[in-house]
């Protein structure tokens, strides 16, 4: 809601419109010649790397050959007008393979396809304590997923300012990863890169990673053409194409005294993590640290690993 600095062009993103699938072509050339489109930016056009990992680098800013979820970037149209803008989206051609996709969690389990190795966390003999437990308990619970839902969609407007460098308003929970990661994909220094935010329209979590994208989107529209862009989402481009909170499947089994005491407990849990790491390893350890609550299990085993699906990397 700040004022629109003097200039601005304003920014949409061109998207994959299958869940997996082999980019064949990609032709941008009429979506160019829309009138009042000032550029339009794909993978060819990034100074730096094509990358937006947080913490695994398997996160492509823009589809080069293989699209893994429906929504993922493909380009960037920037205009004067949103409607030249969605002209110009409109005009870009692709052709497609289209793939078999794995869009639920228990598909990406049957499939054997992870993100993560297994992570164990052990306490004395759980086989052995749930052999002598008088009474046992065995069962599944899944956990959906959830959109953070925050009022204020992702958006940045990209500022270019002297001597190549490229000030960042940005609604981001996490200024200083948003600064390292458009400088990765820039292919500068990041004293180049000014992060600034000015507030925040709601985060929960959800603008902690994904902010970043959008912002290098602006930043490398910004630094082209030498004016402001605003790259802004609409609620319906925000909830196709980020990611959510995970869901969660669990196996499990306890163990119990005859008087009720709880003495073992086995889990498995998986989380679906959609196409890319994120932060779905960390997010997974949180599950299993909390798992025991505020009981004391004498004798544990829980196992958790993050499963990968053709869908928004989950956050």
């Amino acid at each position: 809601d700040l004022p629109a600095p003097k200039g601005m062009l304003v920014g949409q993103v061109v998207v994959s419109p299958h869940a997996h699938a082999k980019l064949k072509k990609l032709d941008v050339a009429r979506a160019r010649a829309v009138p009042g489109v000032r550029g339009v930016y794909t993978a060819a056009d990034i100074p730096g790397h094509n990358n937006v990992g947080p913490v695994v680098h398997d996160e492509p800013l823009f589809v080069t050959d293989l699209a893994q979820f429906m929504g993922q970037s493909v380009a960037l149209v920037v205009a004067e007008t949103y409607d030249a803008c969605r002209a110009g989206v409109a005009a870009v051609a692709m052709d497609w393979d289209v793939l078999p996709a794995v869009t639920t969690l228990d598909a990406g389990l049957a499939a054997a396809q992870f993100l993560s190795d297994p992570h164990v966390m052990q306490r004395g003999d759980a086989n052995a304590a749930l052999a002598s437990s008088a009474l046992k308990l065995k069962g599944e619970v899944r956990t959906g997923g959830q959109d953070h839902f925050y009022l204020e969609t992702q958006v940045t407007l990209a500022l270019p300012e002297e001597a190549g460098a490229v000030r960042l308003l940005c609604s981001t929970q996490h200024p200083s990863e948003v600064q390292a990661i458009v400088s990765h994909v820039l292919g500068c220094g990041r004293q180049s890169i000014t992060v600034e935010v000015p507030r925040m329209g709601g985060g929960f979590g959800g603008k902690e990673t994904q902010a970043a994208p959008f912002a290098a989107m602006a930043a490398i529209a910004a630094l082209r053409l030498q004016r402001p862009v605003k790259v802004w989402l609409n609620r319906d481009q925000d909830m196709a194409q980020t990611g959510k909170r995970h869901p969660f499947f669990t196996r499990y089994e306890a163990g119990f005294a005859a008087d009720g005491v709880l003495l073992a407990l086995k889990l498995e849990t998986f989380s679906d993590g959609g196409f890319s790491t994120d932060l779905s390893r960390a997010i997974l350890d949180r599950a299993l640290f909390h798992a025991d609550n505020a009981y004391w299990v004498p004798a544990l085993h829980f196992m958790g690993r993050v499963v990968k699906t053709n869908l928004p990397s989950n956050t």
